[in-house]
């Protein structure tokens, strides 16, 4: 009776304990949503559109940041940040998800996340009678965009990148330490490095959508949809019919 009495004790602690952290967690989230309506105001976005971005009414929005000092918020959010709570999104970086993090906890973190995309997306195909897409491009890039085909095989590729990526984050001391899992600077090649997909080749390019390319002028007509398949999936900058072409006669 008494072990029953002290593992009843020891339970009710337990759920206080995450009682309080989950209250802790609700007001650090509150906050962090004053700040980035309160940044909303400051860029000028209307009320009306920030109270539809936060699911909240327009005089709720008003109330929450007419006398916020957004200085103020940004000290709070700093002593939030050594706290471990998660940095907001930087409208002038580049995409959340690939901004760089700066420990190796912060890219474990961000690892979980993909395995967590990885297990919805195996929901999907379970599911559904159609595949899910993924986008190869990073959102700073809209409206530009470069759907894929999310099957199984993507799902393997991604996971087996995963398990290599936290295999060095396991034995690295800080991001600095990393190489094959490094944050790479362009975020549209780290979005595909991400999703495991291969810069795209000529051969395997002509072969997926079975272009001809015995002639000189099917080659030509080829490569340039080789060129603007690569350039939709942010590749390359340099404009479709204006890059290089081996088949096109005259052009160096």
């Amino acid at each position: 009776m008494k072990g029953d009495w002290l593992g009843k004790v020891r339970r009710q602690r337990r759920v206080l304990a995450r009682v309080r952290r989950a209250a802790w967690r609700l007001e650090q989230a509150e906050r962090e949503r004053a700040w980035a309506l309160v940044a909303a105001r400051v860029e000028g976005v209307s009320v009306r559109k920030a109270a539809e971005a936060a699911g909240l009414s327009p005089s709720r929005v008003h109330q929450l940041t007419k006398d916020a000092d957004l200085d103020a918020l940004d000290v709070v959010l700093g002593e939030l940040r050594a706290a471990g709570w998660p940095a907001p999104e930087d409208p002038e970086g580049s995409d959340e998800e690939l901004s760089g993090r700066a420990s190796v906890a912060e890219r474990l973190v961000d690892e979980v996340g993909w395995i967590r995309q990885c297990a919805d997306w195996i929901d999907h195909l379970d599911r559904e009678s159609y595949p899910p897409a993924a986008n190869l491009r990073p959102e700073a890039n809209f409206p530009d965009r470069a759907s894929v085909v999310v099957d199984s095989a993507r799902i393997s590729a991604i996971l087996r990148r995963i398990a290599f990526d936290v295999d060095e984050l396991a034995r690295a001391r800080s991001v600095e330490d990393l190489t094959g899992a490094r944050v790479g600077d362009d975020p549209r090649a780290e979005r595909r490095r991400r999703l495991a997909e291969p810069v795209l080749e000529y051969a395997e390019f002509t072969r997926r959508k079975n272009l001809p390319w015995g002639s000189t002028q099917q080659g030509e007509a080829a490569w340039d949809a080789y060129q603007a398949e690569r350039h939709r999936r942010g590749e390359t900058d340099q404009a479709p019919y204006t890059a290089y072409n081996p088949f096109r006669p005259g052009r160096a």
